[in-house]
């Protein structure tokens, strides 16, 4: 499938027989304009990435000074919640069950009950977390903005356009207790050697700074190539 190119002065389509693809040269014929065919086809893949994927419930807003506001609301409790928080509960009871018995003996042996009580909570904090968590992303001409507004640890990250090296679907690098702090995601997990969470991903010097978590999969595809988009056009 070819794509169709339309010149950005009259809106006319310019005709394959016009377009060289060796020397990356496209003539108008209806207003005699020469144009760069690779731009071309760029502005086209961008108008189409303009909305989300059909039945997504991403919204996408454009303010003042052509700011752009992507925001993936709270998702609210859900079915897959319910057997989470039972068993979060369960854990919890069981350790401080297992804890007391241990106090009694020892207070040191009791100690080694820590790593679980910090699973068990880490578990609460990520279910109430994606419940709750909207979050927010803000593209200026210039800037980008990521807000995560939650309960628990609420983040904010901003970093310049021209510094973002590459926004993509990837791996998680993880600690030990990532999978746990946000459990409603645990179905993203591949289980094989070395792989984890896959997750949208802004990459630059400073880091790797993750979201769009609760996002399903042509949501978070269509979310890396609409901002990979707008990086190419600041780098411009």
């Amino acid at each position: 499938m070819t794509t169709e190119l339309i010149c950005p002065n009259c809106n006319k389509t310019i005709e394959s027989i016009n377009i060289n693809i060796t020397t990356d040269l496209a003539k108008c014929e209806s207003c005699g304009t020469i144009l760069k065919a690779s731009l071309l086809v760029s502005d086209h893949d961008d108008k189409s990435l303009s909305t989300p994927p059909v039945g997504s419930t991403i919204e996408v807003t454009k303010e003042i000074g052509d700011n752009i506001k992507i925001i993936v609301p709270k998702k609210g409790l859900t079915l897959l919640d319910i057997p989470q928080l039972i068993f979060s509960i369960f854990w919890l009871s069981f350790i401080c069950f297992w804890t007391w018995g241990a106090s009694r003996g020892s207070f040191f042996f009791a100690l080694f009950s820590i790593p679980f009580w910090i699973m068990g909570f880490s578990m609460i904090s990520g279910i109430i977390n994606s419940i709750y968590e909207t979050q927010i992303l803000t593209i200026t001409k210039t800037k980008l903005t990521l807000e995560k507004k939650r309960p628990i640890n609420e983040k904010s990250f901003e970093i310049n356009l021209s510094e973002i090296q590459e926004i993509k679907i990837t791996h998680m690098k993880a600690g030990p207790f990532s999978a746990f702090s946000n459990p409603r995601y645990m179905w993203r997990l591949k289980w094989s050697f070395g792989a984890g969470l896959v997750l949208p991903a802004i990459i630059s010097g400073l880091g790797t700074e993750y979201f769009f978590e609760a996002a399903n999969d042509a949501e978070q595809d269509w979310v890396t190539k609409f901002l990979s988009s707008k990086v190419r056009q600041a780098k411009k």
